[in-house]
């Protein structure tokens, strides 16, 4: 797992359209953070530095919020779970985090990368990724950065299976059904064996 990223967040006490529009004006973000525990604070957070967070951990990886809760500076681990953009104009409207236990399992949907030149793509055929990302199970403390796939060799029709990604330990792949994540299409004009 890489480097946690951290987002220094506002207490804000006015709720409401009025307060909620002069906020973002000034160039702050309102949003909610919610737990597990009942816990349910609203806070602002600048919009720049919320956007340079959320492009380092989008939707699947844990973030550490620094917020000021009965006059402390507290640490709470979340997850986005919404993140609203302004239609137009270059800006988030509304962002809610939530909460999460460092010692129990999360869902989350990571990238899948490949390595590697496949036989398949050495004789003509196509890489086709199915499925850009997969959702897995595992701490939070152990999200990875994404699912790995060696390609070398896969021949033209070959395919990888959910069921065959090789991931790290502690974490599983969630899926009902054993679907194809990544295969090689047969191109036009490809050879699909060896030359006579």
């Amino acid at each position: 797992m890489s480097e946690v990223t951290s987002l220094q967040l506002t207490p804000r006490e006015e709720r409401g359209k009025g307060p909620c529009s002069r906020l973002r004006s000034n160039g702050l973000v309102p949003g909610v953070f919610y737990n597990a525990k009942g816990e349910n604070i609203s806070f602002v957070v600048e919009n720049l530095a919320l956007g340079k967070a959320f492009e380092k951990v989008r939707y699947s990886k844990m973030i550490e919020l620094q917020i000021e809760v009965d006059g402390q500076l507290q640490t709470r681990n979340a997850l986005f779970k919404k993140l609203v953009k302004h239609p137009v104009k270059r800006r988030y409207d509304h962002v809610d985090f939530i909460g999460i236990d460092l010692d129990k399992e999360v869902q989350v949907t990571i990238p899948v990368e490949t390595v590697g030149r496949a036989k398949g793509v050495v004789l003509g055929g196509k890489l086709e990724i199915l499925e850009e990302r997969v959702m897995v199970r595992c701490l939070p403390t152990a999200i990875p950065d994404s699912v790995v796939v060696e390609v070398t060799e896969l021949e033209i029709g070959g395919k990888v299976l959910v069921d065959q990604l090789v991931l790290p330990e502690g974490v599983k792949a969630v899926y009902d059904r054993n679907f194809p994540v990544i295969a090689i299409q047969t191109a036009r004009g490809a050879k699909t064996g060896e030359e006579e």
